[in-house]
C-alpha cells in the first residue's frame, strides 16, 4: 500500500508567525530577533510555512537584495530554510526552494544564493543537487558559533 501525504506550502501571517519562530528555533543554530520576525511579514512570496497533513513542518525565509546602483543584478538571498528532522526526505525542502526559485523568475532576478555552514556535508550536497554552485568561502561568518563557523556561499543563475 503506497502512503498518501499532503505537502502545501501557505503565506505567513500574523496568527502564524509563532508557526515560524518555532520551526526555526527548534531546527537552526541561530537565533533572530523580534524585528527580524516582524519583518518577516512584509516579504510576500519569499516566505513560506510547509505545512505535512495539515501539520507545520518547516519554513523558508528570502530578502530581496537590490543593489544602490544598477550595475549589479538583484538577488535573491535564502536567509532561513528548515524542516524538522522526521519530515526530511519527503521533498519539502525541495519545494520551498522550488518557490523561490519560481518567484525569481516572476520578479526577473537572476540569481538566489545562500550561505551554508563549512561543516554541514549534507546540506552542501543538497544544495549542489538543486543546481547550486559552491562559491566562496567566508572564513567566520557564523560568529555566535563556538568556535566562529566559516560558511560557503552557495549560487544558482536563474534563466
Amino acid at each position: 500500500m503506497v502512503a498518501k501525504y499532503s505537502i502545501v506550502l501557505d503565506d505567513l501571517t500574523p496568527n502564524n508567525l509563532g508557526i515560524l519562530r518555532k520551526i526555526n528555533t527548534v531546527v537552526l543554530p541561530t537565533s533572530y530577533s523580534d524585528a527580524w520576525y516582524k519583518e518577516s511579514l512584509t516579504v510576500g512570496e519569499l516566505v513560506k510555512l510547509a505545512y505535512f497533513n495539515e501539520i507545520p513542518i518547516g519554513a523558508i525565509r528570502c530578502s530581496l537584495e537590490t543593489p544602490p546602483s544598477h550595475k549589479e543584478n538583484t538577488k535573491i538571498y535564502i536567509m532561513t530554510l528548515a524542516v524538522l528532522s522526521p519530515y526530511r526526505n519527503y521533498g519539502i525542502g525541495r519545494k520551498l526552494v522550488e518557490h523561490i526559485l519560481e518567484q525569481a523568475k516572476i520578479m526577473f532576478v537572476k540569481e538566489v544564493y545562500c550561505h551554508v555552514w563549512v561543516e554541514n556535508e549534507d546540506a552542501l550536497a543538497w544544495y549542489e543537487r538543486l543546481g547550486f554552485a559552491k562559491g566562496e568561502l567566508i572564513k567566520g561568518y557564523y560568529r555566535k558559533m563556538e568556535p566562529a563557523g566559516d560558511a560557503y556561499i552557495l549560487r544558482k543563475a536563474i534563466e
